[in-house]
C-alpha cells in the first residue's frame, strides 16, 4: 500500500493486487454498505493515520475510488468541509472531469491566452495550477487557438496529477484575474 498525502483534508492510497488481497477486497465489490468493505476501509483507513498522519476517524468524509492498471485500486479520501455535501464535491469533480486542460510551460504564453479570451467575452469557468515546471490552465468546453500557445491535456489523466502535484495559484476565475495582469 502506497500512501500519499495530498493535504491536511486530502490523502490518495494506492491499493496493488497483493494489497486488495490482504483486505479481501475486489474493486467490483466495493461497495460501503457491505460490511466486510466497511471493515476494511476502516484498515485501511488506521494504517493511513499511523503512517501519515490523516485522520478521518471523527469526520465526515467523500471517497472516490478507481481502478488501476495493476488490478489494484486508486482511492482518494476527502475530510469534507462544514457545510459540503458529498454531492457537492460529486459535482465539482465532474465538473472537473467536463473541463479542457491545457499545459503551458511559459506563464507569458498563459497570460497571453487568459488576456485573448476575456477579451473575447469568455465567461465559463476557469482555474490555474502550478507544479514546479508547467502552468494548467482549466476551462470549460475546448478553444482551438489555444494549441498554438499550451498543448490540451487527456482531463482523466491530468486531473488527477494537478490533485496530487500541483497548488492552486487562481482557483476561480482564473481568466479574468490573469488577464488583467497582462
Amino acid at each position: 500500500m502506497e500512501l500519499i498525502l495530498i493535504s491536511d483534508s486530502k490523502l490518495k492510497i494506492m491499493l496493488s493486487q497483493k494489497d486488495m488481497t490482504k483486505y479481501a477486497l475486489k474493486i467490483e465489490d466495493i461497495d460501503y454498505d457491505n460490511t466486510e468493505t466497511r471493515r476494511a476501509f476502516w484498515n485501511i483507513l488506521d494504517e493511513a493515520k499511523h503512517k501519515t498522519g490523516f485522520d478521518a476517524a471523527r469526520e465526515r468524509i467523500f471517497v472516490q475510488v478507481f481502478p488501476s492498471r495493476c488490478g489494484g485500486c486508486e482511492i482518494f479520501v476527502t475530510k469534507l468541509e462544514k457545510g459540503v455535501s458529498a454531492d457537492d464535491l460529486s459535482v465539482s469533480v465532474a465538473k472537473r472531469r467536463a473541463n479542457t486542460i491545457y499545459r503551458f510551460s511559459d506563464i507569458n504564453n498563459l497570460l497571453s491566452v487568459c488576456s485573448i479570451l476575456y477579451k473575447r467575452g469568455y465567461e465559463g469557468e476557469s482555474a490555474v495550477y502550478y507544479d514546479d515546471k508547467n502552468y494548467y490552465l482549466s476551462i470549460t468546453g475546448e478553444q482551438l487557438f489555444i494549441d498554438e500557445y499550451a498543448d490540451m491535456r487527456e482531463n482523466i489523466k491530468y486531473i488527477y496529477h494537478i490533485l496530487e502535484h500541483c497548488e492552486g495559484i487562481c482557483t476561480r476565475g482564473a481568466v479574468e484575474t490573469l488577464a488583467a495582469l497582462r
